[in-house]
């Protein structure tokens, strides 16, 4: 009666923890989905989540099996208000090709479906929505930028009030 006992409680314990663990995902999460306008809808070839774990730079991000393949970008990232995300469109955190630095105002998951939406070399206040929490973006343009990231880092590079 004992060994059922403490078997129903570990066997709990050990279920509970998978059952976390496969809820949980990165701190910030790239949404890979496919380009309608040159792809059959019904056939999804260039999709896929890529998790980043807060404090994780990625200087190459050929590891995604996806990163390559024809696609757009959206993004979710989760934390406490003032966690700093910048998206690059190039290897090694090369800013030539265009990137996106994300701060989060709150501490509320914010979603971004569009990365290109934003003005260029400014910053841009987006107030919280029922679907996100309040961010805020600076935008260096880039070529094709919302398919075309290579590289992620964590927090403040930059001196000064906007990144160079």
């Amino acid at each position: 009666m004992i060994k059922i006992f403490y078997g129903s409680i570990g066997l709990f314990f050990l279920l509970t923890g998978f059952l976390q663990a496969a809820e949980q995902r990165g701190a910030l999460v790239l949404n890979k989905i496919p380009i309608y306008e040159f792809e059959d809808p019904r056939k999804l070839v260039c999709t896929g989540m890529y998790d980043v774990r807060f404090g994780r730079d990625v200087p190459d991000m050929r590891e995604f099996r996806n990163a390559l393949c024809q696609g757009r970008y959206e993004m979710t990232l989760t934390g406490e208000k003032g966690r700093t995300i910048t998206l690059y469109a190039q290897f090694k955190f090369g800013r030539g090709n265009g990137f996106l630095v994300v701060r989060k105002m709150d501490d509320q998951k914010i979603w971004i479906s569009d990365l290109e939406r934003y003005p260029s070399e400014k910053w841009v206040t987006v107030p919280a929505t029922s679907q996100s929490g309040a961010f805020q973006v600076f935008y260096r343009e880039g070529e094709l930028f919302d398919q075309n990231i290579f590289s992620l880092k964590w927090g403040q590079w930059w001196q000064g009030p906007v990144p160079q």
